[in-house]
């Protein structure tokens, strides 16, 4: 029924499939052996010898000893595709490496079929696994094989030069490990497979051809030659492994007879010419082994003719790989044959090809051609040559030669190839002189060759060389000089044969004096030719006659034996010097030394004073100088050299300066001496000066009395000082190692300069280290040198007593300014610090009065710094420390040095910095702080907390410095701990870090570390209540820990510390004393406890101070120990609750403490509740005492004129009153109520009479009081108003609002606009004054506004553009709270003011008149705006929207921009609260003012510039741009770019349509970039809202049910009336609301028209008013519902409702009585220029 054709069942692994009669078939026959064939025809032998079936057929069955799944695999290794193959053979090796030998055996009489094929497969990865099982077989089964081997080794060796290494490498490994039993192991291999090998290959190299070796595979006519092209280059190299290998081997008759079939041959001959270089080079290795056998040479001996004529062919070969085998096979048929030249023509055949070969250079091979020359020249003889003269052909080759080695190559030879062309050349040479040499009767012809031979080919390149740029200089001039030693050494043994050298060497003297004297005359010598010239002379002086390239040794025979003789390492004698050296090449020196002297007296001296001082260099005796100069002494010697000092460069001067010390030194002393001091020390040139200076300080000179005299010169003593100038400038190594050389120390201890000079230096070297800044290494070079010889110019009065003085300081104060950084090293720093430490201890420095006042000065400039860091801090005091001991330790009286010990110490930590005034001062500023938190009571009077912040850093540093010295001073280390270990034991080299610490104190010391610890107490206050500068924190907390640290010593001045910090608390006369008591915590008694610590220590101090009637002290310690307190560690039962302190401030204090330590856990017990009626009694008690005492409270009185205390009493009062209000509200009774009503109406006008004395603590305290009080309240009656309550706290709250709730809030108001309105703040009392506000802001933010805005709009001092304008400027405040403060109070006004401009907007759509006039609410926005968009322009011209730009942005000022940001974050939200007619007037002004184009352009301007680089791809997460709360918007900590991307959002969801009016307008660049921007980040999150907004819309229009789809971001909107129904979807672009939404009109009441009306008016409201999509709907809904009832739409734009005013047709024509808007009328006048109707064109 056309079903498909049913197939063959497939089987796993391509076994076949199970059947029963293949099964009875295969267990009735007999089993396969190898060597006879499965196939069909009968059981035939398979022709199975190596190399003679081109493609074994592969069984198609196994034994039944195979398992099936290695038949499997087997099976694969005959499939044609390579990647089967290779999978198979990586089967088959894990099946070797997981088997035994027994299963593998049974594989093996297999595997030489497979090997045979896959050996030479065309794929070199299926190879190398091939040879990787092989290798596994044989390293597995090894005597197995046996039977085997035969079959394999031909295959095997071939394999081993294999074409693809790897394979070529396995199998050469896998045969060496296989065969590595003995040293002759491989040779009996080769004879034991002999006839195999010699079989394989002659099959090889004389059958097969590239089709024979591929019957039966697909392979493609590239691939077949490719393999057989590997089969023949093996087979060769076949053959020359086994003639190697077999060389030594005696019974060769079977190889004769294989080598005589092959050579027979002519297909082998073929190989000779073949077009593939790697087998003919194949061919000749072969052969040249053949020929080095002497069995077989009778082989080859019919075929010596084809032999000879086919190697001289090839005698110019350029292939590297064939060019070696060549010439091995030439030298072999040389040396073998005598006769060798008979079959060529030499004339003809060998000539021509040896010249070209030697001028191209050997055709760039002549690392493998050259060593055969000389062995090949030493063979040729006048009959070898035929009818050729020898003569003539030697002059020849040498002629060719001489082109290789003085020719110019394109690209030039390789350096190693003309070594070695010069080195055969010469050797050739060599070899024919002495040929001539050494012959008996030597003709004169001869000898006239000799010497042509000189002239040709080395004197006349050596004259053409020392012009030329050539590269084969250097090595032409070694070989010639070597040359001319050999002759010259065979001269002085006597080997000079009829004097045929000595000519020889004459004639090269004669010319080489010509050479050089004749080309060195000129006026203009080229600087190549005396780079040259001086190169050949130095290569005569170093001349070597040994000829070192190793020799050339051909086989010999020995004893009818053929052996090959080993290459030797030849051994280097020792150089003898050439006889030549002290005649002619001294004459020519001399000459050549006088030519350059005449020469450098010119302008261009410093090219021949080099060559003078490298020929100098060679002779060094008094007659060489003495034959410089035509007076022949040494001393005209020296002038003329001297004469060259005065121009020539610095390398030149040195040159010259070392040649006269070499003069100098063969003079006698006394001359020697005065030379110097006459002549030399009278040069003015510095780089001379310098050059002499080194000799004379140097070894052994400087020993000398007269040289130390003259170094004791003051002319001399100048020359130093300018050279230690200049090492500061210069930083240059020589002149500062003389300098060092200048301090070398006699045995007496003196130096060699005198102290003048020693203080020249040290001034010098002082100036970089008195630098404020390091900005190179000079400081470590001079700061190490002053280091290392401080030590000597101290001793025996090397230096001034005022210069060591300087010195010291200087040291001192860089010991105290520099710790290690970039461009000074630790080590430095400490060689620095030692050093002066040193000069003090060993008095060498006296530290009086004078001195000890200037270090104190050094240590006040320094402690000035505003940079200073804790880590310089550290440094400094360590310094100061070390100054204090080292400066006194020598004091043997004890008493003296403790006196002299506390004078040290008062002159360096006295400061004006640190007075005990500016200290109290802090610590009212502190305090003052610490209270405005509530935190803490200001419990002791205080007139003024007036402290500037530029006093407090210099204090801090100050009293760092002072408490980190003396901590270093009286800091006592634990003693180490001692164990049995013996490792552990002190050694003698241990430091007792005790062993300078002071163990008595003064009472001096005492009080500079109590006052230390006070300013430390109070900086903790200070960082706890205020934000701080990093750096500052960090001085904080170094300083309190060190503090801490200190505590916890164990010591008796902690003792005496912590006794005085008690008795200070005590006497209650500062708030700061009872807040020290917290570091008791650390002192060994407290600390041990861990966390109890606080809580013993509150127990203590309890105890203490209550008994001894200290109730103020332990409050205010209370206060600062609360926050370390557990939880309900205090009770009713404390014992400062039994007692009745006369101020009210104290119990109230304590209550309010109570209260936050018991009432801040999760859960209470009932017993607390005492605690409450405790409070709230004594809350009651201090009403009932106000009724009798008028003024105990301060209810509407002037505060300036109150106690401070009484004051404090009221303060805490309203705390207590505040924190019971927020806490327990419902446990107040009504005449809690009534105190707080009544005494907040009243402190208000208390506040009003006294905000002017803000800057009083007291005035300060209070009003921060009221307010927070207010804003408990507020906060209370607020959230009460939002549920149920009880009939008392009803008729409470009734009454506030109607009696107090206006008055209480305008006066507060009032008071704030006081307190900030061009208020005048002391810089002093600047960080008190924004506390104070931050207490204020809370409560103003639940102020009701609208009790100001009544009170401004009828008030003529607080007018309502007063009040906005005051606003608009704290937008600029740099107090953020207060910004934000602003920010809230706009809004809760905006409301008022849009009711305002609605009435307005009503009265001005009624008429025709224009509307554009300042009457609305934006209009207070226009000067402040108009003066942001002046500070904003600069950034908005440097970003147009270009990615280029991003990367050069400046940062942005946070303080304007947020400012412009918030100005127009109310903007925003005054057109969202505003109806749509509003909000139109809104945005159209905005938009005639264009004041959102610049907005908008800022925003971009301020984003992260990392999402506007990613601007097209939503690469980071769009959480940026989503909206911040209330909360977010008040951190400080909130970044310019998340509020900028806020601002963005809202924008778009508020204004969409200002924004697509902006897009709209802008360039194609910029319109993209917004674009990409909006629908990757922000369309995304305002779709969702939007549309989840409409879903979750809970009120319910009649008559139209909407619907959203928020996948395909759509809105179904169904009008439904009766059974009529219209119907609109709204789809949202991908980049709403930039793009304009799209509105499809579905079923409609009315006609065609009627749908694309409603349609289009929807459109055009969604796109041109800032209107959401409901908004929208209702418009369209209202629309509809007018309509139906009858309303007569407008005439002009045809819809009931305006789409700007949404008000109804209301204008009437008198003539035709139809209905228009306002604004449709308007436009229809201005556009038509005409006053008549639109209908009936009557005037209207």
């Amino acid at each position: 029924m056309g079903g498909k054709t049913k197939q063959a069942p497939r089987t796993k692994n391509n076994a076949k499939p199970s059947s029963s009669s293949r099964t009875a078939e295969l267990l009735g026959s007999t089993p396969i052996f190898v060597g006879f064939s499965a196939q069909a025809d009968g059981g035939g032998l398979v022709p199975f010898a190596p190399g003679f079936a081109s493609a074994e057929q592969m069984p198609d069955s196994f034994d039944a000893a195979i398992s099936p799944q290695t038949q499997i695999i087997l099976r694969k290794l005959s499939k044609k595709d390579p990647m089967t193959k290779k999978k198979a053979l990586h089967e088959l090796q894990e099946l070797i490496e997981q088997s035994d030998v027994e299963t593998l055996k049974s594989i093996l009489p297999l595997w030489p079929k497979y090997y045979l094929n896959l050996a030479s497969d065309p794929e070199h990865n299926v190879r190398e696994l091939t040879q990787t099982v092989l290798q596994l077989l044989m390293a597995k089964c090894k005597k197995a094989m046996a039977p085997y081997l035969k079959l394999l080794v031909p295959v095997w060796l071939g394999s081993r030069f294999d074409t693809y290494a790897p394979a070529a490498s396995i199998a050469g490994q896998s045969f060496r490990e296989t065969f590595a039993g003995s040293a002759n192991r491989t040779r009996e291999v080769c004879m034991h497979c002999q006839l195999e090998i010699l079989e394989y290959a002659t099959r090889n190299l004389t059958f097969h051809t590239a089709a024979t070796l591929s019957i039966g595979k697909s392979l493609t006519a590239e691939e077949a030659e490719q393999k057989y092209q590997r089969v023949v280059i093996s087979s060769l190299k076949v053959l020359s492994f086994f003639l190697e290998e077999t060389a030594q081997t005696e019974e060769l008759s079977q190889v004769k007879e294989g080598f005589g079939t092959l050579v027979t041959h002519q297909k082998f001959w073929s190989f000779a010419k073949h077009k593939i270089p790697a087998i003919k080079a194949a061919w000749f290795e072969c052969i040249y082994h053949v020929l080095q056998s002497v069995a077989l040479l009778e082989v080859l001996s019919p075929q010596k003719a084809q032999l000879i004529t086919l190697c001289f062919q090839f005698i110019d070969d350029a292939d590297p790989v064939v060019a070696p085998h060549v010439w091995g096979c030439i030298l072999l048929l040389q040396n073998n044959y005598e006769d060798w030249f008979v079959p060529l023509n030499v004339r003809k055949a060998l000539l021509p090809k040896l010249s070209s070969l030697l001028r191209n250079g050997f055709n760039r091979n002549a690392q493998a051609i050259c060593p055969n020359l000389l062995p090949f020249l030493s063979k040729i003889t006048p009959t070898a040559l035929q009818d050729l003269d020898i003569y003539e052909f030697y002059q020849r080759f040498f002629d060719d030669i001489k082109l290789a080695v003085t020719g110019k190559f394109d690209p030039p030879l390789s350096k190693s190839d003309c070594t070695v062309v010069h080195n055969t050349y010469f050797e050739c040479l060599r070899f024919l002189i002495q040929q001539i040499n050494n012959s008996k009767e030597r003709e004169p012809r001869e000898q006239e060759f000799a010497e042509g031979l000189l002239q040709n080919n080395v004197l006349e390149p050596i004259g053409w060389l020392l012009k030329s740029e050539s590269a084969h200089v250097k090595n032409f001039f070694q070989h010639s000089s070597a040359l001319v030693a050999f002759w010259d050494r065979q001269i002085n043994n006597g080997l000079d044969n009829g004097g045929l050298y000595a000519k020889l060497l004459n004639q090269f003297w004669s010319r080489i004096f010509e050479l050089v004297t004749q080309d060195l005359a000129l006026e203009e010598v080229n600087e190549q030719l005396l780079s040259h010239v001086l190169l050949l002379v130095h290569d005569l002086h170093m001349a070597n006659p040994s000829l070192e390239s190793p020799s050339v040794k051909f086989v010999e025979e020995v004893e009818g034996k053929v052996e090959k003789s080993e290459p030797t390492t030849p051994v280097k004698k020792a150089q003898e010097a050439a006889a030549f050296i002290q005649k002619e090449l001294k004459q020519l020196v001399v000459k050549l030394v006088r030519i350059c002297l005449d020469k450098a007296s010119g302008s261009a001296s410093s090219r021949y004073v080099d060559q003078i001082r490298t020929l100098t260099k060679m002779f060094t005796d008094a007659a060489f100088y003495e034959s410089l100069t035509d007076r022949g002494d040494l001393r005209g010697a020296l002038d003329k050299f001297v004469s060259l000092l005065d121009s020539p460069n610095d390398e030149a001067c040195e040159s010259i300066v070392e040649i006269v010390f070499e003069i100098l030194l063969l003079l006698e002393p006394e001359q020697r001496f005065e030379y110097i001091k006459d002549t030399l020390l009278k040069l003015q040139q510095h780089r001379v000066q310098s050059l002499l200076l080194h000799r004379l300080l140097s070894y052994p000179l400087c020993q000398e009395p007269a040289v130390r005299q003259m170094l004791s010169c003051s002319d001399t003593g100048s020359v130093i000082a300018r050279i230690a100038a200049e090492v500061v400038v210069d930083n240059d190594r020589e002149k500062l190692n003389l300098l060092h050389k200048c301090f070398f120390q006699t045995d007496t201890g003196d130096i060699l300069i005198n102290a003048e000079t020693v203080d020249k230096i040290l001034l010098a070297m002082c100036g970089p280290l008195e630098q404020p800044e390091l900005v190179d290494d000079m400081v470590e070079v001079c700061g190490s040198f002053i280091a290392q010889i401080m030590p000597v110019i101290c001793s025996n009065d090397n230096s001034s007593v005022g210069v060591r003085q300087q010195i010291f300081l200087t040291l001192f104060k860089f010991s105290l300014e520099h710790r290690p950084e970039e461009y000074l090293s630790e080590d430095t720093l400490w060689e620095i610090t030692t050093c002066w430490q040193d000069a003090l201890s060993s008095k060498d420095i006296e530290v009086d009065s004078a001195t000890l006042k200037s270090c104190a000065g050094i240590v006040e400039d320094l402690a000035t710094s505003a940079d200073l860091k804790a880590e310089n801090l550290d440094g400094m005091a360590e310094a100061m420390a070390k100054f204090v001991i080292c400066s006194t330790e020598n004091i043997e009286d004890e008493e003296k040095r403790l006196t002299r010990i506390d004078e040290t110490i008062a002159a360096l930590l006295e400061s004006p910095l640190k007075t005990s005034e500016k200290v109290k001062r802090f610590e009212n500023h502190c305090v003052l702080l610490d209270a405005l938190q509530g935190s803490v009571s200001a419990g002791v009077p205080f007139e003024s907390a007036s402290f500037a912040d530029n006093h407090i850093l210099p204090l801090l540093q100050r009293s760092t410095l002072n408490f980190f010295t003396l901590y270093k001073l009286v800091y006592q280390f634990p003693p180490p701990q001692t164990t049995n270990d013996p490792e552990d034991e002190l050694t003698e080299d241990y430091c007792d870090p005790n062993a300078d610490v002071l163990t008595k104190w003064s009472e001096s010391l005492i009080l500079e570390l109590l006052q230390c610890i006070r300013v430390a107490g109070t900086a903790e206050s200070w960082l706890e209540v205020s934000d701080l500068q990093p750096s500052m924190q960090e001085l904080v907390l170094v300083l309190s820990e060190k503090v801490k640290s200190f505590m916890g010593n164990s010591s008796g001045l902690v003792d005496i510390v912590k006794d005085r910090l008690q008795l200070s608390a005590q006497q209650q006369g500062s708030v700061i004393s009872c807040r020290l008591l917290s570091y008791l915590t650390y002192c060994p008694q407290y600390a041990a406890f861990e966390e109890s610590a606080t809580i013993l220590l509150h127990e203590n101090i309890a105890e203490s101070l209550v008994s001894q009637g200290a109730h103020k002290a332990y409050t205010m310690a209370l206060q600062y120990l609360l926050p370390r307190l557990s939880q309900k560690a205090l009770s009713l039962n404390s014992a400062i609750m039994r007692t009745e302190p006369p101020e009210i401030w104290v119990k109230a204090a304590v209550f309010h403490a109570l209260l936050l330590n018991n009432f801040e856990a999760e859960i209470n017990e009932k017993t607390d509740r005492n605690i409450i009626v405790s409070a709230v009694q004594f809350m009651t008690s201090i009403g009932e005492k106000q009724a009798t005492q008028k003024d105990l409270l301060h209810y509407n009185v002037e505060l300036a004129k109150q106690p401070f205390e009484s004051v404090i009493n009221t303060v805490e009062f309203i705390k207590l009153l505040t924190e019971v209000l927020k806490r327990f509200p419902y446990e107040l009774s009504i005449k809690n109520w009534d105190a707080i009503r009544i005494g907040l109406s009243s402190w208000v006008l208390t506040v009003s009479k006294s905000i002017a004395q803000f800057d009083d603590p007291k005035t300060c305290l209070f009003v921060v009081a009221v307010y927070q009080l207010f804003g408990a309240l507020i906060d209370f009656i607020r959230s009460e108003k939002q549920k149920s309550s009880t009939e008392l706290l009803k008729n409470v709250i009734e009454e506030w609002d109607s009696l107090f709730a206006k008055e209480v809030s305008v006066v507060l108001f009032k008071a704030y606009y006081q307190l900030t309105h061009e208020a005048s703040v002391e810089p002093g009392f600047q960080a008190c004054y924004e506390a104070m506000l931050e207490g204020l802001l809370p409560a103003l933010e639940l102020l009701d506004y609208s009790f100001v805005y009544a009170f401004c709009k009828t008030n003529s001092k607080i007018t309502l553009d007063h009040l906005c304008n005051f606003l608009f400027k704290q937008l600029y405040s740099a107090q953020h709270s207060i910004r934000l403060s602003a920010v809230n109070a706009l809004r809760q006004l905006t409301p008022h003011f849009v009711a305002d401009d609605i009435e307005l907007n009503e009265k001005q759509s009624e008429s025709l008149s224009a509307t554009i006039s300042k009457w609305h609410f934006l209009n207070r926005f226009e000067d402040y705006l108009t003066r942001y968009d002046a500070l904003i322009r600069k950034y908005l011209d440097e970003f147009t929207f270009k990615l280029t730009e991003l990367e050069d942005l400046e940062p942005i000022d946070r303080h304007e921009a947020l400012s412009y940001l918030l100005l127009w974050d109310c903007i925003i939200n005054a057109c969202a609260k505003s109806p749509v007619a509003l909000r139109a007037v809104y945005t159209n002004w905005l938009n005639d003012n264009k004041y959102e184009e610049n907005f908008l352009h800022f925003l971009f301007r301020a984003m992260p510039v990392d999402i506007l680089k990613n601007h097209g791809n939503k690469v980071h997460s769009n959480g940026v741009y989503k909206e911040l709360t209330w909360l977010q918007l008040k951190d400080r900590k909130l970044s310019l770019e998340r509020y900028v991307c806020h601002l963005y959002t809202e924008v778009l969801r508020k204004l969409p349509a200002v924004v697509r009016r902006w897009w709209n307008a802008t360039q194609s660049r910029q319109k993209n970039f917004v674009d990409n921007l909006t629908t990757n980040y922000v369309s995304s999150l305002i779709c969702s809202e939007e549309l989840k907004a409409i879903a979750n819309r809970k009120e319910k229009h009649e008559n139209m049910q909407v619907t959203v789809h928020s996948s395909t971001r759509e809105v179904l909107a169904v009008y439904a009336i009766d059974e009529a129904r219209m119907e609109l979807v709204i789809t949202l672009a991908p980049n709403y609301p930039l793009g304009a939404v799209k509105v499809e009109c579905g079923k409609q009441i009315g006609g065609r028209a009627s749908s694309r009306n409603v349609g289009m008016q929807l459109t055009i409201f969604l796109t041109h008013q800032n209107g959401t999509i409901y908004d929208g709907l209702t418009m369209w809904k209202n629309n509809l519902d007018k309509k139906f009832e009858g309303v007569e739409e407008c005439y002009v734009c045809y819809t009931v409702i305006h789409q700007d005013t949404c008000q109804l047709p209301k204008l009437t024509c008198k003539t035709c009585k139809k209905k228009f808007h306002g604004p449709c009328l308007y436009k229809w006048f201005t556009t038509s220029s005409k006053s008549t109707c639109p209908i009936c064109r009557n005037v209207f």
